[in-house]
């Protein structure tokens, strides 16, 4: 049996503020095969830059009152929903819309997560159905409701074993000989090096330029390795607010130079990467090839720092979407497999106690 072609717009409001990715992907979908994804491709992408009101009334959402933050809820929406049917114009018209939305609180332990822009808005822009809360179900079966990529690792890219991506947040996936997924958050990635870089003026470190120039500072490594999330063993997700009120003070009150704090960082993190893998692997394992996404994947100081050391390691990004776009290719998928009633999320990434459906439906 053949499978059924999709047409599915994926949306992704990353961490590190940049804007929106867009993604129109094409998955011919079998659901009853046990791989049901038999072909995939991304038809057309792009990034939305945020304009400047938007990043700061994102920046500080947390300090909203409850009806500021409903009301920003449905304003994000109605942007995101803006920005989506201006992309949308002249290209395959999607059956369904996935949207991620941007996290604001993200605490699994205590139950909850919450991302905004609300798919109601988005269905009402684009007359299209609209899946968002792509997380919520996986956290109310025990799980931290992240990280979502190794749906998109088991799916799209069989032909790894290993993936990395550095977003705001970096995060890893691992293919276990069972079949699962070993997974979890790492650390703070590029929304703390955009943060360095932009004390220099620049919006971000140019080929990692900046972090190459710089010098370690042993005491600040120190520092990076005793905060309680970089000690505890995977799966583990992480906030933004973390990211903002744990890790970045400590990089930011540091009493050096942005580019030997931001030479210390990328050489912290490479290593971190490197054990947060390595501590999966089987004794004796073979070399394997990490796939990297995200846009730390355009830092070559940081693609050098991964590689260096790294024994039974190797680290790569393929040119084209797959780097640029792999997060708003998982949500289409995300969303698609939510239509047909299949899991979007692994409980051996996430801790689960099974694998969950998510995904709140909007209908046009």
């Amino acid at each position: 049996m053949i499978g059924a072609r999709h047409t599915v717009l994926g949306i992704m409001s990353g961490s590190s503020l940049d804007g929106i990715d867009l993604a129109v992907c094409t998955f011919q979908l079998n659901p009853a095969a046990t791989d049901p994804v038999e072909e995939w491709s991304v038809v057309a992408a792009d990034t939305v830059a945020y304009p400047a009101e938007w990043k700061d009334r994102l920046q500080r959402a947390t300090e909203c009152t409850t009806a500021e933050l409903l009301r920003l809820d449905a304003e994000l929406g109605d942007w995101i929903g803006q920005q989506a049917a201006a992309f949308l114009d002249e290209k395959p018209r999607p059956g369904i819309v996935g949207c991620h939305g941007h996290t604001v609180y993200h605490e699994p332990e205590l139950g909850y997560t919450l991302q905004i822009g609300h798919g109601a808005r988005i269905a009402g822009h684009l007359g299209v159905p609209v899946v968002t809360d792509l997380r919520s179900a996986d956290i109310a079966a025990g799980g931290q409701g992240a990280p979502l990529a190794p749906v998109a690792d088991r799916h799209l890219f069989p032909q790894y074993a290993a993936f990395l991506n550095l977003g705001g947040i970096a995060n890893f996936s691992l293919r276990l000989p069972s079949g699962d997924y070993a997974a979890g958050d790492v650390s703070g990635c590029c929304q703390i090096m955009d943060r360095l870089a932009r004390e220099t003026g620049a919006e971000y470190d140019d080929d990692g330029k900046l972090a190459r120039s710089g010098h370690p500072l042993p005491e600040l490594t120190a520092a990076l390795d005793e905060l309680p999330f970089h000690r505890r063993p995977s799966p583990k997700s992480l906030s933004n607010q973390w990211v903002v009120e744990e890790l970045w003070p400590v990089i930011r009150d540091y009493p050096a130079s942005a580019g030997d704090r931001l030479h210390t960082f990328s050489v912290w993190l490479a290593g971190a990467i490197r054990r947060e893998i390595s501590l999966q692997q089987a004794p004796g394992a073979e070399p394997l090839s990490v796939l990297v996404s995200g846009g730390g994947a355009h830092n070559g100081f940081l693609m050098d720092q991964l590689n260096t050391q790294a024994e039974n390691l190797h680290f790569t990004a393929e040119p084209g979407p797959t780097t640029d776009f792999k997060e708003a290719a998982l949500v289409a998928l995300c969303a698609l497999l939510r239509q047909e009633g299949l899991p979007n999320s692994l409980a051996s990434a996430t801790g689960a106690d099974r694998d969950t459906i998510n995904g709140a439906l909007y209908a046009a």
